[in-house]
């Protein structure tokens, strides 16, 4: 008998595609060692009709599900096939944060990260023994989620990235980030760092994977003059005029926290930042609503293309076929032959000066994907409290959709995302190996290279070509203009002088 996959079967599938994937681990470069960990914790809500037992409703007689099956201390794949997870109506949720808002001005403006939408995470300190206990150590101290307990159990990681200055000059830090399933029904009650964390929220993963309805996918706006010149107002004003602003994309979800801070008020107005990003935003119509957008954003779709037909699906649906999306992400297309977890693959940071391939034919040189077929899910009804095994048809690896350069900004005027298509030749080239070297043949020359950071140094290297054009192109243009203004006001000023 075959049937559509279940919630469950589908995050299976995503967690086999995590785990067949080598992470890519980025080395410090000598000149920035700063490091950073964040936690993606993942749960299977239970359907709302499903009862619990020790969490029966009062005067409640019917069905319970008994302790023992609760999967507390399970492994990820045994938990996924217990029978209240398999349920139609039980949902995965992926765990988001709100920063708390600014309690005062920072440098002259409001911090960075007011309201932002992140993950659970920090940087690491040097008592730190490893990047997963900075994690740890993090989710705990900020919402009081210890995630060692048995509650939870640690599938995979994701490639490490690295974190910039606006235009990808400086490296920041390099960031890990490791995912995490609660394998109980029962959430434990957050306990929040009013300070960091303001309020937590659940998502459901179908409304973080793509294709996006129009209105769920927008662009949030930052005004990069602030961050280039944070003091100077004159400065900052003729480069706002000269550039304009840089435009992220973003997703937008409901503002309905789960958990929220000790002291936080919810109808609070949320002041912008000055050079704009808050997580918090007020619609047209009053609606308050979160913004993803950046890494986090970033490293919800590097989790989300795990997932069944996550490589093959169009970022946002079309006018067309707005309102008709599938909300099952299609069918699995993994095994549950368990695998052990992939060896991490070491790689250079795009900071290092010997980061890149130094031959032309390194890159992008992957042959074109030949694996196709149609993937099919075939499911046995079960005979024990646990469902059966989903069938292998397709090998393709996944890892890579169409997120890959959603995260990279536009500019606000066209002419200038004109000049980084023109200088973006390089950047287009790693777009394309990357994608070839999730399509086509598992070769070790692309396991070894840092996709990610080469990404973000090509494009940022295009970005300020682009600006630099742009800016003397915009000072030719009001020279010439002030010039034929004079020439004009000259001209004027002697045809009336020689007629008096």
């Amino acid at each position: 008998m075959t049937r559509e996959a279940t919630p469950a079967q589908n995050v299976l599938a995503l967690f086999q595609s995590l785990r067949l994937t080598p992470p890519r681990l980025i080395l410090s470069p000598p000149s920035q060692p700063r490091r950073a960990s964040v936690a993606l914790i993942l749960r299977m809500k239970p359907a709302p009709e499903l009862v619990f037992e020790g969490h029966e409703p009062e005067g409640y007689t019917g069905p319970v599900i008994p302790a023992d099956e609760f999967g507390v201390g399970l492994s990820y794949d045994d938990f996924l096939r217990l029978d209240w997870v398999n349920h139609p109506n039980t949902t995965p949720e992926l765990l988001f944060i709100r920063r708390a808002p600014s309690a005062a001005p920072t440098n002259g403006g409001h911090h960075k990260w007011s309201s932002h939408v992140a993950f659970p995470g920090g940087r690491q300190e040097p008592a730190d023994e490893s990047a997963l206990y900075t994690a740890l150590r993090e989710t705990w101290e900020e919402i009081g989620v210890d995630l060692a307990e048995s509650d939870y159990v640690q599938v995979g990681r994701l490639d490490e990235r690295e974190i910039t200055t606006s235009l990808g000059k400086r490296l920041l830090m390099i960031l890990s980030p490791f995912v995490f399933l609660q394998t109980s029904p029962i959430s434990p009650t957050p306990e929040l760092q009013a300070s960091e964390v303001s309020t937590v929220h659940w998502i459901p993963l179908a409304s973080l994977t793509p294709p996006f309805e129009q209105e769920q996918w927008t662009h949030i706006e930052i005004d990069i003059s602030t961050r280039l010149s944070p003091r100077n107002q004159l400065i900052r004003w003729a480069l706002r005029g000269l550039v304009g602003k840089m435009q992220f994309g973003c997703i937008m979800l409901p503002d309905q926290p789960d958990h929220v801070a000790e002291g936080f008020d919810l109808n609070m107005d949320f002041e912008e930042p000055p050079e704009g990003g808050s997580g918090s935003w007020v619609d047209a119509s009053g609606k308050r609503m979160l913004r993803l957008w950046g890494l986090s954003l970033g490293m919800t779709l590097d989790l989300v293309a795990h997932s069944p037909g996550g490589t093959d699906s169009s970022l946002i649906v079309p006018r067309a076929r707005s309102g008709s999306r599938s909300t099952n992400g299609g069918s699995p297309d993994r095994s549950t032959t368990i695998f052990g977890p992939k060896t991490p693959v070491t790689v250079q940071s795009s900071f290092d000066q010997h980061w890149f391939p130094t031959e032309k034919s390194d890159l992008g040189s992957s042959p074109k994907s030949t694996a196709g077929g149609n993937v099919a899910t075939v499911v046995q009804e079960p005979k024990t409290k646990r469902k059966h095994s989903i069938q292998i048809v397709d090998t393709r690896r996944r890892g890579v959709g169409p997120g890959v350069t959603a995260v990279f900004p536009r500019f606000s005027y066209p002419d200038v995302n004109f000049w980084i298509w023109v200088f973006g030749r390089r950047y287009r080239q790693v777009v394309k190996g990357w994608e070839d070297s999730v399509r086509g043949p598992d070769k070790a020359a692309d396991r070894r290279t840092n996709w990610s950071g080469a990404a973000l140094s090509t494009f940022y290297t295009a970005v300020r070509h682009a600006l630099v054009v742009s800016i003397i192109v915009r000072a030719l243009a009001a020279l010439g203009g002030v010039a034929g203004l004079t020439w004009w006001l000259f001209k004027h000023f002697s045809k009336t002088a020689s007629e008096l």
